[in-house]
């Protein structure tokens, strides 16, 4: 299992790199920010037909079955708006998720945490929920929200009953399409969904019909079963010992489907798992926190050497580099960055961040100090490895440490992002390197390369060391923390 675990992170971390990464969300989402499941909403309908519904599995069977008592769905609709309405709980988990770079949701649930959640994320939504939905695409989405099952905004139309299922494949002809395709073409991870649903299971088994067993890698989670949870059983050990029988035959025929499933001991792994992923997708990408007015003990030539084989060597590896073009280290770095796009023929949008603080127009201030702290943390944020090189300025006249870069520093460290100081560098950079050094427990993917940082001045060892440093981070110490 933790092998699987391990092969999770690196999927869905080169998924969200490569924009392919998609989650298909349940109610077990939505319940830890207060939010019933689907047998809590279906508990007062299923004991007014007489039948108890912690004994019933088929939920969509007790729907219908109301349904027919009473000649109508309305009240169950009625009850998705008492119930989706009320105001939420923070939920560590959805926090996460619409954090990430993933750009496609589908769920079941008919609340709308997960759109706002990735609007309070700052990003741009478009939300799908019938199929003419699907033939209009705002400009400049981040994320789209495919409500599979319905909206809360639509509670007469959301899909409750087996009429609804049985009718699903005609109403929502377009939709299945959409999932379909992006089940042949994204990286999938199901979180708090059961899979049991007819709508889903259909549209897998049409996906294994059409492409036979090259059917791509999807995961999902699942409690490992122990013995606490058959405590009311007359026999327990026996119930327990069923139940993984059965449990294990469910996740190999899961697999049929390209479903792979990650067994936990407690639902904080799933937070865990994604908080890894997440971290190694964003070690694809680094920030060169630096300026220099004097290199000190280094010479002019050296220190440009160095800094452009840093820039193009970070590059030549397909690393996504990040900077403030600032005097000293800014130019140098950049033209090393900008010699290897054009080497490889890469994408400079893709490659190259130059985060240059803007200044007020018509004047040579910054920006005030409220949007210059909002867009320095963003500069920070969007990398997973921040690099410190030189770091000095003049201040009334004296050359001192570098504020700036030390400012960075704390942002790093807030925002814990694996910062490697090159202090042979010297200056504000040395500064970082003492202090995590002071520290080095809380930062051991260092160690192997504490002495070369401090004493190499040699241009090529030196540039090599950092991308040696950030292969150990990616390759090694995010997977041997599992």
């Amino acid at each position: 299992m933790k092998k699987l675990k391990k092969q999770f992170i690196s999927d869905f971390s080169a998924a969200m790199l490569e924009n392919n990464a998609a989650i298909f969300a349940g109610a077990g989402l939505s319940v830890p920010s207060g939010y019933v499941n689907w047998k809590e909403l279906l508990r007062k309908f299923s004991d007014s037909i007489g039948l108890n519904i912690d004994k019933e599995y088929d939920l969509i069977s007790v729907a219908q079955y109301y349904k027919n008592s009473a000649q109508s769905k309305n009240q169950i609709s009625q009850k998705l708006i008492q119930e989706f309405t009320k105001d939420s709980k923070d939920n560590n988990l959805l926090t996460l998720l619409t954090s990430m770079p993933i750009e496609t949701f589908w769920t079941t649930n008919y609340d709308h945490l997960i759109e706002d959640n990735l609007k309070k994320a700052g990003k741009r939504v478009d939300i799908k929920i019938d199929n003419n939905d699907l033939s209009i695409t705002p400009p400049n989405i981040d994320a789209t929200v495919y409500k599979f099952h319905g909206d809360i905004s639509r509670p007469y139309e959301a899909i409750l009953t087996r009429d609804d299922y049985e009718s699903f494949d005609k109403s929502h002809k377009l939709f299945i399409q959409t999932l379909r395709g992006d089940l042949i073409s994204k990286t999938f991870v199901f979180v708090g969904y059961s899979l049991n649903d007819p709508d889903i299971q259909q549209i897998l088994s049409k996906i294994r019909l059409l492409i036979g067993e090259n059917i791509r890698m999807h995961y999902c989670f699942r409690k490992n079963l122990t013995i606490d949870m058959f405590e009311n059983s007359q026999d327990p050990e026996s119930e327990l010992e069923y139940g993984k029988i059965k449990q294990e035959h469910e996740i190999n025929d899961l697999k049929r489907y390209g479903i792979h499933t990650i067994l936990i001991e407690d639902y904080n792994e799933i937070d865990e798992l994604f908080n890894q992923s997440y971290k190694l997708c964003l070690t694809n990408s680094v920030f060169i926190a630096g300026s220099c007015r004097n290199y000190g003990e280094w010479d002019e030539d050296s220190a440009t050497e160095f800094l452009y084989l840093l820039g193009y060597k970070l590059i030549a590896n397909e690393i996504i580099v990040g900077n403030g073009n600032i005097e000293g280290v800014g130019p140098q770095v950049i033209n090393g960055v900008m010699t290897a796009i054009n080497d490889k023929n890469l994408d400079i949008s893709k490659y190259l961040k130059i985060k240059t603080l803007p200044l007020i127009k018509g004047s040579d201030k910054h920006i005030d100090s409220s949007a210059k702290k909002r867009f320095q943390d963003n500069m920070i944020s969007e990398a997973g490895i921040v690099i410190f090189v030189f770091g000095n300025q003049y201040y009334d006249g004296t050359l001192s440490n570098s504020k700036g870069e030390l400012e960075d520093f704390d942002r790093a460290i807030k925002q814990n992002r694996f910062i490697i100081p090159v202090g042979s560098t010297g200056w504000s950079s040395l500064e970082v390197y003492k202090t995590l050094l002071s520290e080095i427990d809380k930062y051991s993917y260092l160690t192997p390369f504490l002495d070369k940082l401090l004493i190499e001045k040699d241009p090529e060892i030196l540039s090599q060391t950092i991308i040696d440093c950030i292969n150990h981070i990616r390759d090694a110490y995010i997977m041997d923390k599992l």
